[in-house]
């Protein structure tokens, strides 16, 4: 058995708060977690839509049903499986939606945040991608492996804020131990809440974004 690949082209779709113009002081590009969807993802994201703030929040390209063979549809970044070309598809797929959208020409700072499964997915575009990024917010999630060892250059040069949930049972004691130590070799700004695995409303109107 001879296993082949082709190009292919695919309709992906992402969702916006928030209007794009000369009054935007900050665009954020924020990547659900797995099982999720972007038009869910993103309602908590609705306070930071205050005039300053446009966010943008692409949905991963491969849909499924999260409960067997039927109810709500939800979406992953990758798995396992043929995951090279997974990931170099979903890093081609946000350097597209980012110069669909002009993000080059703007002034506005950059933000990206990461949930969950889509911290990795942030860590690997940001490692590739050629367009600017100027904060990282990795939320209940883990960088990619192997951009650890050593640390990617271009994440490490960014600044970081790290947010946990203190309840939060996807992620375990060993875990914790070992992405806060990580934090910390990175200067990262820890913010823990009294939550679990879950994007609140109230810790991103609490974010103090460096200028």
């Amino acid at each position: 058995m001879k296993e082949n690949h082709i190009q292919t082209t695919k309709n992906a779709r992402y969702f916006t708060l928030g209007k794009l113009d000369e009054h935007t002081q900050k665009i954020w590009i924020v990547l659900h977690g797995y099982a999720q969807l972007a038009k869910d993802f993103i309602a908590p994201f609705d306070v930071l839509n205050n005039g300053k703030n446009f966010i943008i929040a692409p949905e991963a390209l491969n849909r499924f049903y999260a409960k067997g063979f039927g109810g709500s549809p939800a979406a992953s970044w990758m798995t396992s499986e043929d995951r090279l070309n997974e990931i170099a598809d979903y890093i081609h797929y946000l350097d597209i939606v980012y110069a669909s959208l002009k993000l080059h020409q703007t002034k506005a700072k950059i933000i990206v945040l990461g949930f969950s499964q889509g911290v990795a997915t942030a860590s690997r575009w940001i490692h590739a991608t050629q367009h600017r990024v100027d904060y990282f917010i990795v939320y209940a999630g883990e960088i990619a492996n192997e951009l650890l060892e050593p640390i990617s250059p271009k994440i490490k040069s960014l600044p970081i804020t790290y947010i946990t949930g203190t309840k939060d049972k996807l992620i375990s004691k060993e875990k914790h131990t070992k992405i806060f130590s990580l934090m910390n070799n990175l200067n990262a700004k820890i913010i823990e809440f009294d939550g679990g695995h879950e994007v609140l409303s109230e810790v991103l109107n609490n974010l103090k974004i460096q200028e």
